[in-house]
């Protein structure tokens, strides 16, 4: 059976009564607000949500005439909850649209930008083998000789005609150094 109370805010909402109204807002307005922001939402979500869920109830049991018996609070909170639920699965759904649009935007630019990075890439090798015949004969045979791998430092030292691997790596060092600066300097 229905509260008298309950009944009570049914009847206020059927005549518009600002004391009910007033008083439906103070007895259960902050419920409504407790409950929306422990679930993702703020207090103009709340208030937004409070504010349908006593227009659904004028229409439903004010204005139409309907008869009603049960808890008006609870009756108000399911109104709320249901209504809440479903603004969250319709922002999910808006949310993964937006993902799934980006992601796809995403891959439609990747092959771009795997040209652009290969175009990049080559530019640079260009630029590389471009400054690399500015550097000294000996620069460059060391640097060609270590590339291959298959000369030990030893070989290379005896070959470029250097008296230790450490003389080797020192002119290696400078060699790389050289066609760093040089790279940049013709490459700006």
């Amino acid at each position: 059976m229905t509260d008298m109370s309950d009944q009570r805010y049914i009847d206020g909402l059927r005549r518009r009564d600002d004391h009910i109204i007033a008083e439906i807002y103070e007895e259960f307005s902050g419920l409504v607000r407790s409950w929306v922001s422990r679930n993702n939402g703020n207090t103009a979500d709340a208030q937004d949500l409070f504010q349908e869920a006593i227009l659904a109830i004028y229409d439903r049991y004010g204005a139409g005439g309907a008869s009603f018996s049960g808890s008006f609070g609870g009756l108000l909170m399911t109104i709320c909850k249901r209504r809440w639920y479903d603004r969250l699965k319709q922002k999910k759904r808006e949310t993964d649209v937006r993902l799934s649009e980006a992601e796809r935007y995403d891959k439609e630019d990747e092959p771009w930008k795997a040209a652009e990075e290969a175009l990049a890439e080559k530019e640079r090798q260009e630029g590389l083998a471009r400054v690399f015949t500015l550097l000294s004969e000996q620069c460059q045979k060391l640097l060609a000789l270590f590339t291959t791998g298959t000369t030990s430092t030893e070989q290379l030292a005896t070959e470029l005609g250097m008296e230790s691997t450490n003389a080797v790596y020192q002119s290696k060092h400078r060699c790389i150094s050289r066609w760093r600066q040089l790279y940049y300097e013709h490459n700006k």
